[in-house]
């Protein structure tokens, strides 16, 4: 199976011979560039006349003469035009995304992703000439409130059975809410177009990953499938991909009913916490690499 559903799957430009302007999650830096990194041969910053618009988290590009948008030229290696572009389409989603001919500021003619259906999905103008992560309210004010929540729970005192349950319940709200955030970073690392679940399983394969579980999983647990009480995913730092099936059956079990019981509250708050750090310390690793076009 390719990056996206073949419904979804972009066309070939027309001109192969032509290199790439990316502005978003293809730029050098962020994870979806290692897509085509094999057929780049070179990345330099350039700029377009344009604007930048947001639906659905995915930043687009908004082709008018009044604004600029800045982003990196790619030019391919001698042989591995089609290759590139076919990543680039199969990443990619058409319900999103149409291929545009541009001219950028250097004045070198390339292709370039443009906004497909301006007018539907109400997209959102993005008062910037660079699209960056931080720019998702996602993981700003997203992270922001999970960790402001994990940090009250840890204050309230588990001394009656009433603020047990409340403990109990903001862990819950706060880790759905991470996981929801984790799933929208899967689209922009792995592909809108790509089932969902699939991206989730492949959250373990991001670069540095491993490294941040061990430095962030100090204990070992197990939990069962709430439908079927005969499978276990364990956690323990030494496996990376059990490590992420552990935390999503964790969230899982939380939004089947009767499964959230009260005795899970150390394995949910304790989920959260070593997640959210797993996240965070990921994100402004990613931000580095985003700001230098690593």
């Amino acid at each position: 199976m390719s990056y996206a559903d073949q419904s979804q799957a972009m066309n070939l430009p027309e001109r192969l011979d032509w290199p790439l302007f990316v502005y978003g999650v293809m730029k050098p830096g962020f994870p979806a560039f290692e897509a085509i990194r094999a057929s780049v041969a070179t990345s330099k910053r350039d700029s377009v006349m344009g604007e930048l618009l947001v639906r659905d988290g995915l930043p687009l590009l908004g082709k008018n003469d009044r604004r600029n948008v800045t982003g990196y030229l790619l030019h391919w290696k001698p042989g591995q035009e089609r290759t590139g572009y076919a990543a680039v389409c199969a990443f990619e989603s058409r319900k999103h995304y149409k291929w545009s001919e541009v001219t950028l500021a250097t004045g070198t003619q390339a292709n370039a992703l443009v906004i497909r259906f301006p007018d539907k999905g109400n997209p959102q103008h993005l008062d910037s000439s660079s699209w960056n992560l931080r720019d998702d309210p996602a993981f700003g004010p997203g992270l922001e409130t999970v960790r402001r929540v994990l940090e009250e729970v840890d204050r309230m005192l588990g001394d009656t059975f009433d603020s047990n349950w409340q403990r109990f319940f903001r862990s819950q709200m706060a880790y759905l809410l991470l996981w929801s955030i984790l799933e929208r970073l899967s689209a922009l690392c792995f592909g809108p177009g790509r089932d969902p679940m699939q991206r989730i399983n492949k959250l373990h394969e991001l670069p540095g990953m491993e490294d941040l579980v061990r430095q962030n999983v100090l204990r070992t647990d197990k939990v069962s499938d709430s439908r079927n009480p005969e499978t276990a995913y364990g956690l323990d730092n030494t496996n990376t991909k059990n490590c992420f099936a552990y935390y999503y059956q964790v969230r899982s079990n939380l939004s089947h009913r009767g499964k959230g019981v009260f005795n899970e509250f150390n394995k949910v708050h304790s989920s959260l916490k070593e997640l959210l750090a797993i996240t965070e310390q990921y994100l402004s690793k990613l931000q580095e690499q985003e700001e230098s076009g690593a």
